[in-house]
């Protein structure tokens, strides 16, 4: 009776064991993929950073200006006068495209609506 107790808490034991290593190692899986994320993540801010200098840089007014100074002819920039810088509510309304006539398809007829009831 006690050789078999033992037998069964010793193979209890070992189960335990192996179930403690497979979750050992699955939290070191996951540990590892968690810190390869981390690493994107720290090279994406790092490039987002990298990005936002460069277009600090670009958009400075004195470099636009040179800019504008050599390209003068080919572009044909103006000043900008005030009377071009409306509100959106002064914008005019968008035009109403108007529908496409039906079609009439072999045997019945078909319509669009320009809804989605039939």
């Amino acid at each position: 009776m006690l050789k078999t107790l033992n037998a069964l808490l010793i193979a209890a034991m070992l189960g335990a064991a192996a179930y403690t290593y497979d979750i050992k190692h699955e939290a070191e899986l996951l540990e590892a993929e968690v810190s390869k994320v981390d690493r994107k993540i720290a090279l994406e801010k790092e490039t987002i950073s990298l990005l936002e200098a460069d277009w600090t840089l670009l958009e400075q007014p004195g470099r636009l200006q040179r800019l504008v100074d050599i390209y003068a002819e080919e572009l044909q920039l103006k000043p900008i006068r005030p009377e071009q810088i409306v509100e959106p509510d002064e914008l005019p309304a968008p035009r109403a495209v108007p529908l496409p006539a039906p079609i009439p398809q072999e045997g019945r007829l078909a319509y669009n609506t320009g809804t989605s009831q039939p």
